[in-house]
């Protein structure tokens, strides 16, 4: 009974987070169609470059390493006395504040020359005003370093106490300030695409308000303390150095893309993040919140020595999130290009962009599942509080990816660097399987890959459906619809819904235990709308 209870809490905090991230998901999409039709790729490319900094130090402060590292030792003394993980939180706060506080006068001051490092290409230098724009705008978005770090260890404590609705929809908040921001007259200001900096940093103080209200309404808000000999204090620094090490080498490999894009002609920065962002939605929905809601569980597991509770758990949710990714993956390179076209040609967004944007949809496809396997795996690494074997896995990944990058761009392009990345998540998932079985324990590979021969057979079936299900849909709304984007819009309407009635149906009936938990959640979920709504 507690095994199952445990079950059902692990998949209402992710489901709970799935919400939030979806209407997070839905206003960024709103805000990434704004900004492909309203400015120019010479802004674009900008923004992006510009934004791409205060993300970078987010990742390795806020969301990442300080929460992976905070968590379990926060869960574990939350456990055993409650005053003491306030102090914790406290002192850490005081830490992350200091750091962030630092490093965003430091961004500002040094923005020119760090920008000059990171997209001295020939491309980017070459047109006129283009640099000195993008130094412009990340000196104004630099504070969202500091706000957004706050926001995702706000969050972190959050989770820790159970509460993940509110946190998550942090980001849909931020996004829509961003979007406000974004449709302000452009003669307003000094130069074209300030005030989507702007959005930046209000957006940024928004949603770091909203979850300081839920932590002052739980009574856990942290306050400001220089008593830093707290204990715990040292065993969350200590386990965070390999953790920004592991971390710091994944943003280095952004980082590293931002340099390889610049050779590239203009618009390769914003081909890439728009692909980033089709590629977020479904990675977001099913591995992200998945990966996040897990943390404190696998934790707690590990904590009280059920070592085989664990690993139950881990391969039970490994194999669900596959369930959910493979469609999603090959959903994603089989309508990659109807899908660009519906989102972003309008405005300045044209078929050209489209079509370089999808090429690299179609390559991420690979890296959704790679991806998404390792956010699920690397959660496990983190509950042993051992920080370090990801980060060592990552820096043999980034190795890989600037070899094949330094090849692949000089003869394929953009599309070379695209495939790098993908090729490079492989090698680091790869890596992390081998030494999660050794170091944890086997993840259940025979109940694997039973579960993937359902899966398969309906992937085909759903392939097949999906691609000729939207040919023949697109064609005949064409003769229907005067608009192109409004018919190809309803065919996606049509045969995505059409594809995931396949393939979980198929599933289902070849006897996948995993499509048997969807339809059991969803039966619950209609059952206790049933039971809310009023009689008639």
């Amino acid at each position: 009974m507690a095994k199952e209870q445990q079950k059902r809490s692990v998949i209402r905090s992710a489901l709970a987070m799935a919400a939030g991230t979806m209407s997070s998901r839905v206003l960024g999409m709103v805000r990434d169609i704004l900004l492909a039709a309203l400015f120019s790729r010479t802004v674009t490319d900008a923004f992006v470059v510009a934004f791409r900094l205060p993300n970078t130090f987010r990742r390795l402060l806020g969301e990442g390493s300080l929460s992976v590292a905070f968590i379990p030792v926060f869960v574990e003394q939350l456990h055993q006395d409650p005053a003491r993980a306030r102090q914790l939180s406290q002192a850490i706060f005081a830490l992350l504040l200091t750091v962030t506080s630092v490093l965003t006068v430091a961004g500002v001051v040094f923005m020119e020359p760090l920008l000059q490092l990171l997209v001295g290409g020939q491309e980017f230098m070459s047109v006129p005003g283009k640099f000195e724009q993008t130094v412009f705008l990340a000196r104004i978005m630099f504070a969202y370093l500091f706000l957004v770090s706050t926001y995702a260890y706000f969050m972190a404590i959050a989770n820790a106490l159970g509460h993940f609705l509110i946190p998550a929809l942090g980001p849909a908040l931020f996004n829509l300030t961003f979007i406000i921001f974004a449709l302000l007259p452009q003669s307003w200001s000094r130069l074209p695409g300030e005030w989507l900096a702007w959005g930046v940093t209000v957006g940024g103080l928004a949603q770091a308000a909203l979850v300081a209200w839920l932590l002052k309404s739980l009574g856990f808000f942290p306050r400001w303390t220089w008593n830093w000999q707290v204990p715990g204090v040292a065993l969350v620094l200590r386990n965070m150095i390999p953790g920004i090490l592991g971390l710091g080498v994944h943003q280095l490999m952004a980082l590293v893309n931002l340099n390889f894009a610049s050779r590239l002609p203009e618009g390769s920065h914003s081909y890439i993040y728009w692909a980033d962002r089709l590629l977020e939605l479904p990675q977001s929905l099913i591995a992200i919140s998945l990966g996040a809601a897990l943390l404190p569980t696998l934790s707690q597991l590990w904590a009280e020595g059920k070592r085989e509770e664990m690993l139950q758990t881990s391969s039970r949710y490994l194999r669900l999130l596959l369930f959910l990714a493979l469609p999603s993956a090959v959903g994603l390179w089989l309508l990659a290009l109807p899908m660009v076209q519906v989102l972003f040609v309008r405005g300045s967004f044209g078929l050209e962009d489209a079509l370089a944007t999808a090429q690299v949809v179609q390559i991420y496809a690979l890296l959704l599942i790679v991806s998404s396997v390792g956010k699920v795996v690397v959660p496990g690494f983190y509950a042993l509080k051992n920080t370090w074997l990801p980060a060592v896995v990552a820096a043999v990944s980034l190795v890989v990816h600037i070899v094949l990058a330094s090849y692949l761009v000089a003869s394929h392009g953009l599309q070379g660097l695209a495939l790098s990345t993908a090729l490079a998540g492989v090698v680091n998932m790869s890596l992390l399987l081998v030494f999660y079985r050794r170091m944890i324990g086997a993840l259940h590979g025979a109940a694997l890959l039973r579960a993937l021969g359902p899966m398969l057979g309906a992937l085909l079936l759903m392939a097949v459906v999906v691609h000729w299900g939207y040919q023949t849909l697109e064609a005949e709304l064409l003769g229907w619809v005067l608009w192109e984007n409004l018919a190809r819009g309803l065919a996606l309407g049509l045969v995505i819904p059409l594809g995931a009635v396949v393939y979980i149906g198929s599933c289902r009936l070849m006897g996948s235990p995993e499509a048997l938990e969807v339809f059991n959640l969803l039966r619950q979920r209609l059952k206790r709308r049933r039971q809310k709504t009023p009689a008639a």
